[in-house]
């Protein structure tokens, strides 16, 4: 069996910054839709996760920022997707843990 190391400093300062910034329930909706259903514009986007679209706005722009979701802009349309991997296996962790719970 293979040794387990202590993670670098650096990286663990990073990986809280993130957790920080998505442990924010309506950001972890946000992150899931778009897991789900890919590159969605913010109307959408607060549509499916039941959140007023000036909220959803700010929050896909502080995820942004971070660079935990891309962004891109089509004329006056901006679609979020891209999802950072620390995003992603976060859901995954969390899709496999309420697949265990339903069990």
């Amino acid at each position: 069996m293979k040794s387990k190391e202590l993670l670098p400093e650096a990286f663990l300062a990073q990986v809280a910054e993130t957790v920080k910034i998505i442990g924010h329930p309506l950001r972890l909706a946000i992150l899931d839709y778009l897991d789900v259903h890919g590159e969605s514009a913010v109307g959408a986007i607060a549509e499916g996760v039941g959140g007023a679209q000036a909220a959803v706005s700010q929050h896909l722009n502080t995820m942004r920022r971070a660079g935990i979701v891309g962004a891109r802009r089509t004329g006056r349309q901006v679609y979020y997707g891209h999802l950072a991997e620390s995003a992603r296996t976060l859901l995954g962790c969390m899709r496999r843990t309420c697949a265990a719970a339903r069990q």
